[in-house]
């Protein structure tokens, strides 16, 4: 069976540099990055059916991203794992991805 929130290559180029290219978020973080044990963390906890991401600012005022377990109620596990500490584009961008429009 086929995921239904999987989407190609060709999709996921429109909609990231369509995110870049808008002059409304010009100077903010593209994308960030975590450790694969930040997300194991959540989803590995009793009664966690999906992970929710939130847009977030950081402290410097830079766009971020919290994460947090959901469970079969919809519900945030808020008295769970919470991550963010994400490794932020830029400074963390990949080298060659057809995903970043620079």
């Amino acid at each position: 069976m086929t995921n239904p929130n999987e989407i190609n290559l060709a999709e996921a180029i429109i909609m990231t540099h369509a995110f870049q290219n808008d002059s409304t978020f010009a100077g903010m973080n593209i994308s960030g990055k975590m450790p694969n044990a930040a997300y194991h963390d959540i989803m590995s906890q009793p009664g966690c059916v999906e992970v929710r991401t939130y847009f977030a600012k950081n402290s410097n005022g830079d766009l971020t991203f919290v994460v947090i377990g959901v469970d079969s109620n919809g519900n945030d596990m808020i008295t769970g794992a919470i991550m963010n500490k994400v490794f932020p584009c830029p400074s963390n961008c990949p080298h060659n991805s057809p995903l970043m429009t620079f």
